[in-house]
């Protein structure tokens, strides 16, 4: 998928190489989240969509939407009772109104001039005719997600696993495989979900990335050196793919420290325990109960991080071999994100081709005040990332 990406990567580049023109603090945050919502949809699900070029495309318009919840005047409503401390009554209203809101587009046409679909509803449906259409054109070539869901595709509504129908041996314990297919709802309910997935997060952790490379020119230097030492830094146009710089390991430690200081989605890695457990000091854990692990706890454990002060940034920490569960940006275990690689890959790309050319320049008070006005929303992002763009050759001169 690296050409894809590459792909997204030369609009970024020329959206970011206007702004280098301007010679002015620009928010680099909103770039980033128009360049991951193109890959996302190009790499994953086949759809070629212009969004750096067209902030108003209705697929980014939408997708945003669904972050903000800002597409309804009930909201305003909503948000006054959550406030307010009547989250009962909120709940209810928020239902009312998506229910409210299907039933008057459904039973009464005219009102859909008026009636906006749910952010939510309307990306669904553009999967179901993505799906549709790529089921009428047969197999591609092109190994997208989306292909790779449809080789298990099903017509039937409702699907019960069935074991693979070879003979097996009755004398072990180890059950047979199972044939798993998805229906076409279950196809378009992920295409939504895998949007969601890798859209805000990836766009947020390369904010926090450029915020770090900002605040931190000599780590900067040493990322550029070692992009350097692979690529040749006069080549603009140098392409990377996934088997390169599968070997930067200095810039896999530069994303992995800053993820550990800045984790994106910390209430993500949520579990369910299946038996009951005692904790000192607060008791019987029953069953069923939902647990989501401290990832500040964790990622900032001196016990865990040192000898370096957890609060510095300092990437070649990752080279002593950590718990396995210290890190958890992405989870762990078999239910980690299944999107991890695909996250990094795309993330190191883009750091490479910026990093080349650029340097990001920190512009002070506004930077650093980016980083402290946060917005919880899916994840834990900041508002923007105000920074500044110099060439390297114009350094080196």
């Amino acid at each position: 998928m690296s050409p894809l990406i590459n792909r997204s990567v030369d609009v970024l580049m020329e959206k970011l190489t206007d702004q280098y023109r301007h010679h002015k603090p620009f928010d680099i945050y909103a770039f980033f989240k128009r360049f991951t919502m193109d890959t996302i949809w190009s790499c994953g699900f086949g759809l070629d969509t212009d969004m750096q070029n067209n902030p108003n495309d209705p697929y980014l318009v939408q997708s945003q939407q669904v972050f903000t919840e800002e597409n309804s005047i009930t909201k305003l409503i909503l948000l006054y009772l959550y406030v307010t401390e009547l989250k009962w009554l909120w709940i209810k209203l928020y239902q009312f109104d998506n229910t409210l809101r299907y039933l008057l587009r459904h039973y009464l046409p005219v009102t859909r001039r008026f009636i906006n679909d749910e952010p939510s509803t309307w990306i669904e449906k553009q999967a179901q005719q993505l799906i549709k259409k790529r089921i009428e054109l047969g197999h591609t070539d092109r190994m997208d997600l989306l292909q790779l869901m449809l080789a298990s595709v099903s017509d039937d509504d409702f699907i019960k696993d069935q074991p693979v129908k070879t003979e097996t041996n009755v004398d072990t314990d180890i059950e047979p495989p199972l044939v798993r297919k998805m229906t076409k709802h279950e196809i378009a309910s992920n295409i939504f979900l895998f949007m969601i997935a890798g859209y805000e997060t990836t766009s947020t952790a390369l904010a926090y990335v450029s915020y770090v490379l900002a605040t931190h020119p000599n780590e900067q230097s040493k990322l550029q050196a070692h992009i350097d030492a692979h690529f040749d830094s006069i080549t603009e146009d140098d392409m990377p793919n996934y088997e390169k710089i599968s070997e930067m390991d200095y810039l896999d430690m530069f994303i992995r420290e800053t993820l550990r200081m800045y984790p994106i989605a910390p209430n993500a890695v949520t579990r369910q325990n299946t038996k009951e457990f005692h904790i000192d000091g607060v008791g019987v854990i029953p069953i069923g109960t939902s647990i989501t692990a401290n990832q500040y706890s964790l990622h900032f454990n001196p016990d865990l991080w040192g000898p370096v002060d957890p609060h510095t940034f300092y990437p070649e920490r990752f080279t002593t071999k950590r718990h396995p569960l210290a890190w958890v940006p992405f989870g762990a275990g078999p239910r980690n994100c299944v999107g991890m690689r695909f996250a990094l890959m795309e993330m190191k790309i883009v750091l490479v081709r910026l990093l080349k050319i650029y340097s990001i320049i920190d512009c002070g008070e506004q930077t650093r005040q980016s980083i402290e006005e946060l917005e919880e929303m899916k994840v834990i992002a900041p508002k923007n990332m105000i920074v500044r763009l110099q060439r390297r050759d114009e350094q080196i001169s």
